[in-house]
């Protein structure tokens, strides 16, 4: 196995090269293995109709050679649930994933997985392998062909010079001999970006139904930010890239704080958790935020015979970006284990473990389906019995109602989630250790069960 094509960003692949010569090999050692036992693995499923994750299996092949599985959460200093399940084992400051095929996959791994692992130490250097388009068919499996090293630079090279902020590699590979030196594109980089003035950076995938809406309330946040606090030094950028929208805001002193609660503050408004008038006494400010909240309507509804938006997508819009906004990233690793034999604690670290497995499945949609969106749902529901102490809160409570109705739904295979998370890499089995937590929550708050066929 061969690598024949390298993208670089921020002089990666000359770092890599030089400073890591052993993870490199690696990684070149394992590939063809990796090839190898997934064709294997695949012709023995096939007939069975049994899912092989060839995430698991490129991952028991690094591990193998020394390299390190991430945890499966991160929680920040606010509580806020953080997954890198995306970015592969790690060694020596390298992690190397590989590719499952979906359609977000690349903007996934490089503005959410990447941007955690790197900008808060936990990898240095990420490193994606994609084979090439000619190798994606002769393995002919549609989770290799969906992207390809040349797609991931028809992508990126239109974006150049990139104000991302952190070095990254995509490495393509083949099973064809190098007749010609390895072909290498270095990205160039945004000059007039200064990395330690950033901080704050948000992604959010708008529909085209909501774009225009949504795009004028995050330009807005730059007005609320001068207003309400005018004392901040602070410059706020909109980058639209097709349906991606993101907010980068720069200060002189790289001070975060005034700027993370300015950004909570407007979450709270354009989400409808608080009025305008309970966060500022700025009048003009109050006036112009409800303005620009019927202006978002008005845009929305004035579409509505083109598009044909359905009931509620208003105010899905709202949540939508609430959710980028706050979309926090970790600023340190708090892990304080607790060992006790008391049941309650168990029934609480299921329920983590359970909002752990919802996370991961929200990782499998785009950010704008009505899949996500549910998901986010069943999250905050389920956030707000996490340290419930009483069964029979429990027991009511709507997060156990909501949590029973998606495993049944799910469960029942008729439902164009269910077929997605069956096809989807670790999908359904991270259903069924989300549903073998359901079991165990509703048998200690006495809730009637699900078939453990469809529990792990």
């Amino acid at each position: 196995m061969k690598i024949n094509t390298v993208i670089s960003y921020k002089n990666a692949w000359g770092k890599f090269n030089q400073e890591h010569s052993e993870e490199l090999q690696d990684i070149l050692n394992s590939l063809p293995e990796f090839i190898e036992t997934y064709i294997e693995t695949y012709i023995e499923k096939e007939n069975n109709n049994i899912l092989v994750f060839h995430r698991d299996i490129w991952e028991k092949k690094l591990v193998s050679r020394g390299w390190q599985k991430l945890k499966r959460e991160y929680k920040s200093s606010l509580g806020q649930r953080f997954s890198l399940t995306s970015i592969g084992p790690v060694k020596n400051g390298i992690s190397a994933s590989v590719t499952f095929g979906h359609i977000d996959f690349l903007n996934r791994w490089l503005f959410q997985q990447t941007t955690l692992a790197v900008k808060y130490q936990i990898v240095e250097i990420p490193i994606l392998l994609v084979p090439t388009e000619e190798f994606g068919r002769i393995i002919n499996d549609r989770s290799f062909s969906r992207l390809s090293i040349e797609m991931c630079l028809r992508q990126l090279e239109p974006l150049t010079p990139l104000s991302h902020s952190y070095p990254f590699l995509i490495l393509g590979y083949s099973n064809q001999p190098n007749l010609l030196p390895t072909e290498i594109f270095e990205l160039e980089s945004d000059p007039l970006i200064d990395v330690s003035d950033i901080v704050i950076d948000r992604c959010i995938e708008f529909p085209s139904e909501y774009y225009q809406a949504g795009l004028n309330i995050l330009n807005y946040f730059g007005t609320y930010l001068r207003e309400q606090y005018p004392d901040e030094n602070a410059k706020v950028k909109i980058e639209q890239n097709g349906q991606l929208v993101r907010l980068i805001i720069e200060t002189n002193d790289g001070e975060k704080e005034i700027v993370e609660k300015a950004l909570e503050e407007y979450q709270l408004i354009v989400t409808g958790q608080k009025k305008p008038e309970e966060i500022t006494t700025n009048q003009r400010l109050i006036l112009e935020l409800n303005s620009e909240l019927r202006i978002a309507k008005y845009r929305m509804e004035t579409q509505q015979d083109i598009i044909q938006v359905q009931r509620g997508q208003i105010d899905q819009l709202f949540v939508l970006i609430g959710s980028g906004l706050a979309n926090k990233t970790p600023i340190n690793i708090d892990f304080k284990p607790i060992i006790s034999l008391n049941n309650q604690t168990t029934i609480n670290n299921d329920v983590s473990n359970a909002l752990s497995d919802i996370c991961e499945l929200k990782e499998l949609f785009a950010s704008v389906s009505p899949e996500f969106i549910e998901l986010q749902n069943l999250e905050g529901s389920m956030n707000a019995i996490e340290s419930e102490q009483n069964p029979e809160v429990v027991k009511n409570s709507s997060a156990m109602k909501k949590l029973k109705k998606f495993v049944d739904s799910v469960s029942e295979g008729n439902t164009e989630l269910s077929k997605i998370l069956k096809t989807a890499e670790n999908g359904w089995e991270t259903f069924k250790n989300l549903a073998g937590k359901y079991n165990k929550i509703a048998e200690w708050c006495g809730m009637p069960q699900v078939p453990s066929i469809f529990t792990k």
